[in-house]
């Protein structure tokens, strides 16, 4: 069962909740379809915090995909991936994978990923070990073309068995 809340005490809840932490409308508007409130006041609270700025998109996806490269170690298909399905605009995804993803940080971020992952596996030979870095990187949101370098230069000293020297 749906609890009810008025407009005047939505608005107190979500400003407190947006205070705290970064959230997108599509997260307030779980919030406020949880409160059963009515399709006029909802767009009420919507355009309250919108205006005194407690939501912000663009902030929102910048602030998202800062957390989730420097934290979480995601690439940028995966936060573009995430942001799209809440919601964000294009041009907002956009100048967020930009700025954050324009980075030599971003390139160091793959190489230490990869080299961890790359430590921790078991493999048989080149194929086997590069093909498991590329499934794990493109897991992670990686894109090929920046991955392939450092995969290559990290399988490079592997013993080759004869048949997978193309590769």
């Amino acid at each position: 069962m749906k609890k009810e809340v008025t407009k005047e005490v939505a608005i107190f809840k979500l400003s407190a909740y947006c205070s705290t932490a970064e959230h997108c409308l599509s997260e307030v508007q779980k919030k406020l379809d949880a409160w059963n409130l009515s399709e006029k006041d909802a767009n009420a609270v919507i355009d309250y915090l919108l205006k005194e700025k407690f939501v912000d998109e663009n902030r929102y996806a910048l602030a998202f995909a800062r957390e989730k490269m420097n934290f979480a170690h995601w690439g940028r298909n995966k936060v573009a991936f995430s942001l799209r399905n809440k919601h964000i605009p294009a041009d907002f995804i956009k100048n967020a994978l930009d700025e954050v993803f324009g980075s030599e940080d971003y390139d160091n971020s793959i190489a230490q990923v990869l080299e961890a992952k790359f430590r921790s596996i078991t493999y048989k030979n080149k194929f086997d070990a590069k093909a498991k870095l590329l499934r794990f990187g493109g897991g992670r949101g990686f894109e090929f073309s920046k991955m392939q370098p450092i995969v290559d230069k990290l399988v490079a000293n592997i013993k080759s068995t004869g048949f997978d020297d193309d590769f």
